[in-house]
Formats: structure tokens, C-alpha cells, sequence
């Protein structure tokens, strides 16, 4: 945001996240098909995970906003736009809040030797945190897949509330809750078992 020093040793959270009425810009993924006047849904992280992802800095999750905004016009860079704000909520409780929906999403699958699989099942990194009682997994693959997911998990019973699939091929981000079944459950739990522990790379530098 204008007029704040991102170099300073503490930083107000209020103060950077995007309000209704203010003014912001996005770079968008070359897939998505953005115009002018759509209205958009954008995931707000602050500045040590926007720059390094969560899982250099996982206590950011709680931190995050998910963003509802009109695009206002494309910028001079490409894929980039102005935007105006319209509102935004904290991630995790609007997360927890959400209806069942089983069809909301699923694990992105990619093509293997024995056919289609999911991508997660051939992870070659994990890592995992707890943030406010909810799991977050982090994991790559060797073919530059990166995978990321927001878990509930309670018992024996795991669900799905938030999915990011990063790969050559674009970016897929999605919500909804869903409990996690048959393949998809297993994979999730293989890889939670061998996941490294998260902790934040930085003090907490973020005044809320």
C-alpha cells in the first residue's frame, strides 16, 4: 500500500490489507480470462508470504484475506490490472463457515505410467504446519508440480477446505469443503506422514 515503509521492524495489518473503496492491482495467471468490469475473488497474503509462499512463513495463514474486487482496467504490464476493492474477509473463518460441498473441487491429477493419477501421490517433498487448529500441507513433485492444502482434520476424518495446484501447465486455486475419500484420503495421508514440520522463517513482525 502507498505510503507504508515495508522496512520497518513492525508493520500495522490493517494498515496494508486492501479496503473496500481503495484502490489495488493484480497480476493474473495467462489462463484466466480477465476483463474489464469482472468482478474477482483474490487470495491476500502479507508481505513475507506473498513474496515466499506460507510455507516460509505458515503463521501468515491466519493472517490472509480473501479479497472481492471490479477490475478496472489492464495496466501497461501484461496480465496485470487495476482493481477496485469491494470487501474482503479473514481466510480461516470464512473457510470453516462454508457449506459441505463434495463437488466443489478435487485433487489435480496428472497423467502417469499406469494412466491418470493424482498429482500428490507422486510428491518428492512435504511439509506440513498447524495454523488456528487447521493442517496446512505443502508438497512438490519432481515435474514442478506444487501443491498446497488447507485441512481439517479430526480423528480419522479429513476435509478438504482449500486447494492450490501450481504447475507449467498454470495455476489452479480452489475452496469449498469436502470430505476427503478413497484415493484422495490416501494420498493426503501418506503424505502428512512423511511431511516436515513448518515454522515461521521470520519473527512475527505483523501488529493485528
Amino acid at each position: 500500500m502507498p505510503g507504508i515503509d515495508y522496512s520497518a521492524a513492525t508493520i500495522d495489518l490493517q494498515a496494508i490489507v486492501p479496503k473496500a473503496g481503495e484502490k489495488a492491482w493484480a497480476r493474473f495467471d495467462r489462463r484466466d480470462t480477465v476483463q474489464a468490469g469482472d468482478t474477482v475473488q483474490l487470495l491476500w497474503c502479507p508481505p513475507v508470504s506473498a513474496v515466499n509462499g506460507w510455507s516460509e512463513q505458515p503463521s501468515e495463514i491466519a493472517l490472509s484475506y480473501l479479497l472481492k474486487a471490479n477490475v478496472a482496467s489492464r495496466m501497461g504490464e501484461q496480465d496485470t490490472y487495476a482493481l477496485d476493492i469491494l470487501g474482503g474477509q479473514r481466510l480461516l473463518p470464512m473457510l470453516r463457515a462454508l457449506p459441505r460441498d463434495q463437488g466443489a473441487w478435487a485433487l489435480q491429477q496428472v497423467a502417469g505410467e499406469q494412466g491418470q493419477i493424482i498429482a500428490l501421490e507422486e510428491a518428492c517433498w512435504s511439509a506440513s504446519a498447524v495454523v488456528e487448529g487447521l493442517t496446512y500441507l505443502s508438497a512438490c513433485t519432481p515435474f514442478e508440480a506444487h501443491m498446497e492444502l488447507l485441512l481439517d482434520v479430526t480423528g480419522d476424518e479429513v476435509v478438504g477446505l482449500f486447494s492450490a495446484h501450481v504447475d507449467p501447465g498454470g495455476a489452479f486455486y480452489s475452496f469449498g469443503r469436502r470430505i476427503l475419500a478413497g484415493r484422495e484420503l490416501k494420498a493426503v495421508e501418506q503424505v502428512l506422514k512423511i511431511a516436515q514440520p513448518l515454522k515461521d522463517s521470520q519473527g512475527h513482525y505483523l501488529l493485528t
